[in-house]
């Protein structure tokens, strides 16, 4: 097949151009700017959109069905990606203005969402424009389910809830879904393919104390404000208990080539090493979110002018869930640690959800065709510390086959989600589409 890098580049400035910054507050959506990238992804991709159909679920999400011969039997297939973008932040950091989708001269596009996760549904659209172009149809029926607030992990109006419940009032089921992350790197020059089967779960809490307040000229020895700081301290130094659960002992043992020194020898055999790891999780990042349920203070509140003593005082905190472990075990231990005087509650969480298989027809396909474009790789099932709009249709995929993974190979010129300065490697875009094409390709194939 042809690949058009400079399209691909045009389509992705186009969607970069556009600010779709999610909002955690759903009346504060911004519908009209969600609905210029809809008319923008209708210009940019007729024959998708004369031959797939096409609806607006809930306030803004989209939801694509091409409609298969049905000849090879299989469950659909299922590609999210997510609409929004994270807010930009200062202007005045970025190199260049966040929303003008500059390509430089060194062939890095920049811009809000360029990586996260504008980059998905420009691939998959652009593959699936090609193949229709050529004159392909599946033997299977494709959806693509696109939200519109991934980024504030749901809470109220989540539009991965609505499209699941839509989905499930139509009684769809998948055989396999695809969402972002994963996907391949070079490490001392081998190829390492990075496929997400897990995910933890999310929670944010709110502690907070209440307190007569009153003129700060006259303090008790702790205020409302010294109490809840005093409290969260204690929650930092009794953190929930370290385990290790399947899948993350199976990436360990993977990722042993690529790791060096000390940690190296201690994953060949995680669960003998288990006491050095366990001591390893105070002090490592990496090893303590691998191995617990996390919890970290991020936002405080206390009076809103420095001479008033705070009537209530508050943190908020963001968790972590290890699969395996739940809300409830995680309300269990702030109740265990936390003075009677410290009340929490739950702003908005979930579960994790549950562990995908490798052993399925999804799994080895992605194997099957990243082992074709990259001789050599290994593949890593892995768990995300991070979440993910494919949680919501773990339910409706009976296989077990949901996997958060991108074709994209990672560059040195790729980098800044979250961040500013977010910006993508140009060079890599073609092998992306490629990949979805393979992919669209094969899914329904026997084996």
């Amino acid at each position: 097949m042809k690949y058009n890098k400079e399209l691909y580049i045009e389509h992705l400035r186009g969607m970069v151009r556009i600010p779709t910054v999610s909002s955690a507050d759903p009346e504060k959506t911004r519908v009209d700017d969600f609905k210029a990238l809809h008319k923008y992804l209708e210009e940019a991709y007729p024959l998708v959109h004369k031959t797939l159909t096409r609806e607006v679920v809930g306030k803004c999400a989209l939801l694509y069905h091409w409609k298969g011969t049905g000849k090879s039997g299989k469950l659909p297939l299922l590609m999210t990606a997510h609409q929004d973008v994270v807010p930009e932040g200062d202007h005045s950091m970025w190199k260049y203005p966040p929303f003008e989708g500059h390509l430089d001269d060194e062939g890095v596009l920049w811009g809000r969402g360029t990586t996260d996760s504008k980059c998905n549904i420009q691939a998959y659209l652009d593959a699936i424009e090609l193949l229709i172009s050529e004159g392909f149809t599946p033997d299977y029926d494709l959806y693509l389910a696109f939200g519109y607030n991934e980024e504030i992990m749901g809470g109220p109006g989540a539009a991965g809830q609505i499209i699941h419940d839509e989905l499930k009032a139509r009684g769809v089921q998948f055989g396999m879904a695809i969402d972002e992350c994963g996907g391949i790197s070079m490490v001392d020059g081998k190829p390492v393919a990075t496929v997400i089967v897990c995910e933890k779960g999310y929670a944010d809490y709110e502690f907070y104390v209440e307190d007569p307040g009153g003129h700060s000229a006259f303090p008790p020895v702790h205020t409302a404000l010294g109490k809840i700081g005093s409290a969260i301290w204690n929650l930092e130094n009794n953190r929930m208990e370290t385990k290790l659960i399947a899948p993350v002992i199976s990436e360990m043992k993977d990722r042993v080539p690529f790791t060096k020194g000390e940690l190296a020898e201690l994953f060949k055999d995680p669960e003998g090493n288990w006491d050095k790891l366990k001591a390893l999780a105070e002090t490592d990042k990496s090893v303590n979110q691998y191995t617990r349920t996390t919890t970290a203070a991020t936002m405080a509140k206390g009076s809103d002018q420095a001479n008033i003593l705070p009537e209530r005082a508050s943190v908020i905190t963001n968790s972590r869930i290890l699969p395996g472990e739940t809300l409830e075990d995680l309300e269990a231990h702030f109740r265990k640690v936390m003075p009677d005087e410290v009340k929490f509650r739950l702003v908005k969480g979930h579960n994790p959800p549950p562990i995908s298989t490798t052993d399925s027809y999804g799994y080895r396909l992605i194997k099957r065709i990243v082992e074709s474009k990259y001789p050599g790789v290994t593949m890593i099932p892995s768990m995300l510390a991070g979440g993910t709009d494919s949680r919501y249709y773990c339910d409706l995929t009976p296989t077990k086959s949901v996997y958060r993974f991108t074709g994209i190979l990672s560059s040195a010129r790729t980098g800044g989600a979250h961040q500013v300065n977010e910006h993508i490697d140009t060079d890599i875009l073609c092998d992306n589409v490629d990949f979805y094409v393979q992919l669209f390709k094969g899914y329904g194939d026997a084996e």
